[in-house]
């Protein structure tokens, strides 16, 4: 109906305008000279007009769609005073712009909504085009590579080449297992991989999530299961050995000074015999039950806590025990509300510190720093510093494993039981460690 009553307003236009030149012809060929004047301007005029009407038309056409490409759906016409074409175009324009500003206000609130969802998850998310340009890249895939800002794979060359390859060659549906070196920490990644074509660009999207935690729940519980079956037929074998060295020890003791007992060679052997099984079946006895508390964690009693107290009581409880060995303690005690069970976390301060002890019992000036800090994220940072040997890269991929101990006189289980705990309180631990400058582990609450 616009451009109808616009080319209408043309044609009467052209009309007027074809009248006027007419008249001027006729007004030249009779010789109506003054007339003819009065015809040119009217002719002038006419042209002029129609010029303008037909360019404004265009200009607010132009003016319109310029808009549209630009993704500008505010602009707006005055639809009344001017005339019924244009007010009837104007309105006809505002209300397509409408339609599109709508459109974009529902597809901006669908995108911020599937941002905040894929931000929301605790699984990273990464996509990325064929070239290795990242699309996108949540939070949590950022905490998990220790990275503020992704642009491309090539960011992450630095870190660990083998993990960028993986990232490269996975094909859509494969789930893989990689092995990742971030800073000082191992993580265990699980990747997912999916392929899709967008705007004739294929794009991959890859989701990855750090199991390690999952790994180690398993790999203690195996352990546990291991050392339940080993503690249960050990002390039923140990147990009646022991009832019975005592019970011939006692009968040997009984009857040490009875005349009939005549080969007192043969007596004192046997005595000898009977109390090193006894003793023998003890020690055994012992070190199984030691293994037990692999398998005996206390139930948490989790409350309202903080670390300056929970800091406090252990330099209380290793004071001495520092000063025996002329180690310097640096204390940094603020005070930082957690929820957790405050006796277990401080049997685990203590395994540290007696760990860090004897790490640095070849140190000239030893030093033993413990405090705690407030983390960006906002959670509580427990730490045991020592300025000891350090420890080397072999070694430190084992000391969490049950058992396993650099120590002349160590169980093992110390380390092992410590990351037990903490995993019952849903908290992290890591160590950073520089050969000959020393050692420290963070617990994350």
């Amino acid at each position: 109906m616009v451009f109808k009553n616009f080319r209408i307003q043309v044609i009467i236009r052209v009309a007027m305008l074809a009248l006027a030149m007419i008249a001027l012809v006729w007004c030249l060929t009779t010789e109506h000279y003054l007339r003819s004047i009065y015809a040119s301007i009217t002719v002038l005029v006419l042209l002029i007009e129609l010029i303008w009407y037909v360019d404004r038309f265009n200009r607010d056409v132009n003016t319109f769609m310029t808009s549209l490409l630009q993704h500008d759906f505010t602009t707006r016409f005055q639809t009344k005073g001017i005339s019924k074409t244009f007010d009837e175009l104007y309105d006809t324009l505002n209300k397509i712009s409408y339609v599109f500003e709508t459109i974009s206000a529902e597809k901006e609130a669908q995108f911020r909504f599937l941002e905040m969802l894929v931000e929301h998850l605790r699984v990273g998310i990464l996509s990325m085009d064929q070239s290795g340009k990242i699309q996108l890249a949540n939070q949590a895939v950022k905490d998990l590579l220790q990275k503020d800002v992704l642009f491309s794979l090539r960011s992450l060359d630095s870190m660990d080449r083998e993990f960028v390859k993986s990232l490269e060659e996975i094909r859509s549906g494969v789930t893989r297992l990689v092995k990742v070196r971030v800073q000082q920490n191992i993580l265990h990644l699980s990747i997912h991989a999916s392929e899709f074509r967008l705007a004739d660009k294929d794009h991959k999207l890859i989701s990855m999530q750090n199991i390690a935690n999952e790994l180690d729940a398993r790999e203690m519980e195996a352990w546990q299961k291991l050392i339940r079956v080993l503690t249960h037929e050990i002390m039923n074998s140990v147990s009646p050995v022991i009832s019975l060295s005592e019970t011939m020890h006692s009968l040997v003791l009984r009857h040490q000074n009875d005349t009939a007992v005549q080969d007192k060679l043969l007596f004192n052997t046997l005595d000898q015999g009977l109390a090193a099984i006894k003793e023998r079946g003890k020690g055994l006895y012992s070190f199984t039950q030691s293994y037990r508390k692999l398998t005996g964690v206390p139930q948490l009693s989790l409350r309202d806590a903080n670390t300056r107290d929970i800091i406090d009581h252990v330099v209380t409880l290793m004071r001495n025990e520092l000063n025996e060995n002329g180690i310097e303690l640096k204390i940094s005690s603020p005070d930082i509300p957690v929820v957790a069970d405050p006796d277990l976390m401080q049997h685990v301060l203590i395994n540290l510190v007696r760990n860090a002890i004897d790490a640095l019992s070849l140190t000239k000036a030893p030093q033993i720093a413990i405090g705690a800090l407030r983390a960006p994220d906002g959670r509580a940072r427990l730490y045991v510093r020592d300025n000891g040997e350090g420890i080397d890269e072999a070694t430190g991929e084992k000391i969490f494993i049950p058992f396993f101990t650099t120590r002349k006189n160590g169980s093992g289980i110390g380390l092992a039981l410590a990351k037990q705990i903490l995993q019952l309180h849903h908290a992290d631990i890591y160590f950073t460690s520089e050969k000959g400058k020393g050692t420290e582990f963070v617990i994350i609450l």
